[in-house]
């Protein structure tokens, strides 16, 4: 966790309990602050600790463009982490400050660089899925692209009878290439 990191804690009025102490034993060095409305009542709270220009996690995502907003571009170096709903808001919820001292230590962490390749589709889609899902997404597009839908496991679905774009079953990873060469595509998963 990076040195110096403020993280503010919020028991979302009080609908899931903090255990701040267990926050504070697993993110040790930084500065925990807990309130109840940060998001509102507290806001003061959450300004003067943007002020401060240190690294700020705040544990809520749900609030997040307000935060930001609040910050502006000369507060603190803001991230986010969603406490709530996967710790605090569960039938474990009493027993949850270790996992949400986790979830905000993890949080702090720098993502690896992910990897992108860029494709030009001339036009061109492939719709992979499982279910009417992938058939509704090619619907959608079939106004704007030339739309061939993949379905993995058929056997799970009926197919339609008249469709206005093909309709193939298959992998993606064995078939895509026998389909429609790989610098012609756009990919769209639906899964």
């Amino acid at each position: 966790m990076a040195d110096r990191r403020t993280i503010l804690v919020c028991s979302c009025e009080d609908t899931m309990p903090l255990d701040a102490d267990a926050i504070r034993r697993g993110c040790k060095g930084a500065d925990v602050i807990a309130g109840r409305m940060l998001c509102r009542a507290e806001l003061d709270r959450f300004r003067a600790a943007a002020k401060g220009g240190e690294a700020l996690t705040v544990a809520c995502t749900q609030e997040a463009p307000l935060f930001a907003e609040t910050a502006g571009d000369d507060g603190a170096a803001l991230s986010f982490v969603n406490i709530r709903e996967t710790a605090g808001w569960s039938k474990d919820a009493a027993k949850a400050g270790p996992k949400m001292a986790a979830l905000i230590a993890a949080a702090a962490e720098p993502l690896p660089e992910v990897p992108f390749i860029s494709l030009s589709s001339d036009g061109v889609a492939l719709v992979y899925g499982r279910d009417e899902s992938a058939l509704a997404a090619a619907k959608l597009l079939q106004d704007h692209l030339d739309v061939t839908v993949m379905i993995a496991r058929p056997e799970r679905m009926s197919p339609p009878r008249v469709t206005e774009f093909p309709v193939v079953k298959g992998s993606a990873v064995c078939s895509l290439a026998k389909v429609i060469p790989r610098e012609l595509i756009s990919f769209v998963a639906v899964l």
